[in-house]
């Protein structure tokens, strides 16, 4: 970073102090572009958010734009040098970004902002990690979430939601009476994100260490399968469509669900007509894991970055940490440990119950087009539960096998590292 960037404060920033050390320094009233896809009822949150930081300080001004196609915008913005100063990626985008030289490292702009990566679960931070540099810097953890529906539980005797894989048995067998379904799963999305789930927890993994290969098609993951395809036959229903089960829940027929933190305002709440809860999923297997994602906060390529712009989006970025208690309440949980830990986070409800799941939640590695590698499981998976394929072997031997020629094309397509500049 050059000269005449603000040193990092040794303390956090309070609200009053946020963009102190930028307003100090010779750089003057700063505009920084601040793009995401947040286009949802998330959007309003965000907003509220840019404003008080906004309102916070004199010499930062954030202007934030909300862009739906969105990685095809970044895309086109990079082609034309026209990217913002911030931008949100998910984790699982961070590395193909980076190789397609949208994004750049930060490492300089996270040191000189103070911002501490033992404030953060260890995999959700890593993902920000591309190669030996820092290309983002995570805002929250959206985790898979088990949903209940506490009436049916509790008409059947039972005063909590299970937490571990023989509770959870007992539970929806006992609410599988022929007019209720204890537990429903569907052929479509999210049952790939659950199998691997379950395959992290019966202590496999999606790839090898360094994700040059799919690794799904071990011992963890036929158990991971077959514990599915009979959850299926046992408590739900055949070949479902994707959202069939969020439907029936909401019908008010199904006791247990598991699906996206995001759907907690669609089926808790007043978003349903019994009394619909959210906590964290259960330990089925013999380690606990939780399918989740994350945004995560990045510096777009500049043609030539600005050292005052840097700072103030380091200042902004930190400012968004410390208060993602806002952020908590669009229904996600918060990155920063600390802000979990605090009172305001703990009487926000559910996600103070959902938050146990944070330390348990996996991602993908940092590997360019990885998220192309899970085509052929999505589609094995589907395919599975669908009753169109029933090998259970063969079918994730030959998602694969198809994953790993993805993964060797992709590695001649983007080559060995990112091509951007420093940060």
């Amino acid at each position: 970073m050059k000269s005449r960037q603000p040193a990092a404060a040794e303390e956090p920033a309070t609200e009053a102090e946020s963009g102190e050390e930028v307003a100090e320094s010779s750089c003057g009233p700063v505009e920084l572009q601040y793009w995401n896809p947040f286009t949802g009822p998330d959007g309003p949150f965000m907003g509220e958010l840019v404003d008080a930081f906004n309102a916070s300080q004199d010499n930062i001004t954030v202007v934030m734009t909300t862009q739906s196609e969105y990685y095809t915008q970044l895309g086109t913005a990079a082609a034309s040098n026209t990217l913002p100063d911030v931008a949100i990626v998910h984790a699982d985008q961070v590395a193909t970004q980076a190789f397609r030289n949208v994004l750049r490292p930060i490492d300089d702009v996270v040191a000189e902002a103070g911002i501490d990566g033992a404030d953060f679960p260890t995999d959700v931070w890593n993902a920000g990690q591309v190669g030996d540099s820092r290309y983002s810097i995570p805002l929250d953890i959206h985790p898979m979430t088990m949903f209940y529906n506490a009436d049916l539980l509790s008409a059947a005797g039972f005063d909590a939601a299970p937490t571990t894989g023989e509770e959870f048995a007992e539970i929806a067998g006992a609410l599988s009476d022929g007019t209720n379904n204890g537990f429903m799963v569907t052929s479509g999305f999210p049952i790939r994100q659950i199998f691997e789930m379950l395959l992290y927890q019966y202590g496999g993994t999606s790839f090898n260490e360094d994700g040059t290969e799919a690794a799904w098609n071990g011992e963890a993951g036929v158990q991971a399968m077959n514990w599915l395809l009979q959850a299926q036959s046992d408590w739900s229903q055949p070949n479902l469509e994707v959202d069939a089960e969020l439907n029936s829940f909401k019908g008010g027929t199904v006791g247990m669900v598991w699906n996206g933190i995001w759907q907690t305002t669609n089926v808790t709440g007043e978003g349903v007509e019994f009394d619909g809860r959210a906590t964290a999923v259960p330990q089925i297997g013999t380690q606990m894991a939780v399918w989740g994602g994350s945004h995560q906060l990045t510096l777009p390529t500049q043609a030539e970055p600005d050292p005052c712009k840097d700072a103030a989006a380091g200042e902004f970025i930190r400012y968004l940490l410390e208060n993602s208690v806002t952020w908590a309440q669009a229904g996600q949980l918060p990155a920063s440990a600390s802000v979990r830990a605090s009172d305001e986070f703990m009487a926000i409800e559910p996600q103070a119950s959902i938050a146990a799941a944070a330390d348990a939640v996996f991602f993908p590695p940092s590997v360019p087009g990885i998220t192309d590698a899970y085509a052929p499981l999505d589609e094995a998976v589907s395919a599975l539960m669908a009753g169109t394929a029933t090998d259970v072997q063969a079918a994730l031997d030959d998602a694969a096998n198809r994953a790993n020629q993805i993964l060797t094309e992709n590695r001649d397509n983007y080559g060995d590292a990112p091509s951007g500049q420093g940060g």
